[in-house]
């Protein structure tokens, strides 16, 4: 009688729990992937701050050098002998 009334009653559905459980892991997963990509950008955003960081100090100690050493008359370059001929 009950397939008369439910026709679609022979298929099985699965159950709210289990659902519940696969959506969890699912979203366990995407939170583990999402969480790694996090800390890599991160760390490579990290890194370029301390490069750029670095770069920026190298700029302010060689404008102290050359005031200093010229009081702001001249600029400090380093010699550059790449254009001349070779015998």
């Amino acid at each position: 009688m009950s397939l008369v009334t439910y026709p679609n009653s022979n298929t099985s559905k699965p159950s709210r729990s289990a659902t519940k459980k696969a959506a969890v892991q699912l979203a366990g997963a995407e939170v583990t992937i999402t969480g790694r990509l996090r800390g890599a950008f991160t760390a490579a955003g990290k890194l370029l701050i301390n490069v750029f960081d670095a770069i920026a100090e190298a700029r302010v100690q060689k404008a102290i050098l050359e005031a200093e050493l010229y009081q702001r008359r001249y600029l400090h370059t380093s010699k550059n002998d790449d254009d001349l001929p070779v015998r």
